[in-house]
């Protein structure tokens, strides 16, 4: 088990430094699936906190502090009532709807984003549109582990610069991750998997690995296939999620 979370710590944490996103949707079904539901899901908040933290420190001279400030104070609103709400719904049910959810959106901005009036909408001085996103991806961080895909979804709405998004959601996957991780453990009675303490170094030890896999990577990925990896992500995480939830049924 533990060299399948390596490997799977090894893959979502290299697209993670590429594309900006990539550690829970990649890594993260594939641990959950190991770990279980409850502790796969914390599980996946701690290393994406940790591997965001990483990634920050690479990319942190690129953050829009504006689009954080906006994403992250909808994000951390939603996240008790969230909490709350996964305490006593079905897992199942959650990730269905998530997962749908997600891949609906993703197909819709494709093409929204092609219409007249988009760049309108999506501004940079918008706002709505943040908050909005902001709220979608502080419930997935909470109920499945992802909050990546709504902001892929504005992403690719906005036509935000694949390098500026990049380095913007690592503090955003930073403070959602922590915040979904304290209201869980307070309110919805989480806890970590039973981890020897040498497992949790080779843990630290496959997210450092990820980030310098990552940097050997991202210089020569181009703007446009960086924008396709993410859309690609998007689909995938959704999937994957939609996926698991139809399984546990």
């Amino acid at each position: 088990m533990l060299a399948l979370l390596v490997v799977a710590i090894l893959v979502g944490g290299s697209l993670q430094r590429v594309a900006g996103m990539g550690f829970g949707l990649v890594a993260g079904p594939f641990i959950v699936l190991l770990l279980g539901p409850l502790e796969g899901v914390l599980f996946v908040n701690l290393a994406g906190a940790m591997m965001a933290l990483l990634v920050l420190g690479r990319t942190i001279r690129g953050v829009d502090w504006r689009r954080y400030r906006w994403l992250v104070t909808a994000s951390v609103l939603v996240t008790v009532p969230a909490a709350l709400l996964i305490r006593d719904a079905s897992t199942s049910v959650l990730e269905i709807g998530m997962g749908a959810i997600v891949v609906g959106a993703m197909a819709l901005a494709q093409v929204t984003s092609r219409l007249r009036g988009a760049e309108r909408a999506f501004a940079p001085e918008a706002r709505l549109p943040l908050l909005i996103t902001g709220a979608a991806a502080g419930f997935g961080s909470v109920a499945a582990g992802i909050s990546g895909p709504p902001i892929a979804v504005y992403s690719v709405l906005d036509r935000w610069d694949p390098r500026a998004f990049a380095a913007t959601v690592q503090p955003i996957f930073l403070t959602n991750a922590l915040a979904a991780m304290t209201a869980k453990l307070l309110v919805a009675d989480a806890t970590f998997p039973d981890l020897a303490i040498w497992e949790w170094a080779v843990v630290l030890v496959a997210l450092l690995a990820s980030v310098g896999l990552g940097e050997l990577l991202v210089g020569r990925i181009s703007a446009s296939a960086t924008r396709k990896v993410l859309v690609t992500l998007a689909y995938v995480g959704g999937l994957a999620t939609l996926t698991r939830g139809l399984l546990s049924l």
